[in-house]
């Protein structure tokens, strides 16, 4: 399906749910002077195109248990460098992954939480099954700025 690209004021709707995504519809309707029903509409559309998805994120600097990494990856793929970076976005911890341009064929953002034995075996036993990795490098993140990231499926639940 083809994504419209967002007009002014669908940006400017995101800018104010940016700001705060628990927003009240009112508030964005006052703010954008238009009203709360078209303001529920173009939510709606924008989150049912893939344009918007509104979500709680966490600060991984203040939580302790999460060790954050930025991993590039040069990899052979043989023209099925999709299905790859479908296959490491699946797997458990990985924030983010993207084809990029320059040292690294793909780039990706993991968080775990079980410090650094956990990131060791990710890098070491988990992206070593893909078979298609030629070389990667970790980076990992000592302190971030700005880096708001969903709670990461690894995490532990401390009720349990």
């Amino acid at each position: 399906m083809l994504k419209k690209a967002p007009d002014a004021l669908d940006r400017k709707i995101i800018r104010l749910l940016t700001e705060d995504g628990r927003m009240p519809v009112g508030e964005i309707a006052r703010r954008s002077g238009i009203t709360a029903p078209t303001v529920r509409g173009r939510v709606k559309s924008m989150e049912e195109s893939g344009l918007l998805k509104i979500s709680g994120l966490i600060d991984p600097c203040r939580h302790q248990q999460f060790t954050t990494a930025i991993i590039g990856l040069n990899v052979e793929t043989h023209g099925e460098i999709d299905r790859l970076l479908q296959d490491l976005a699946d797997m458990e911890g990985v924030v983010w992954a993207a084809v990029v341009t320059g040292r690294y064929d793909i780039l990706m953002k993991v968080a775990v939480s079980g410090g650094m034995d956990d990131l060791y075996k990710m890098t070491s036993n988990d992206l070593a099954r893909l078979g298609t990795i030629v070389r990667s490098e970790t980076f990992v993140v000592m302190k971030s700025i700005n880096d708001w990231l969903r709670l990461p499926d690894n995490a532990e639940d401390p009720e349990s």
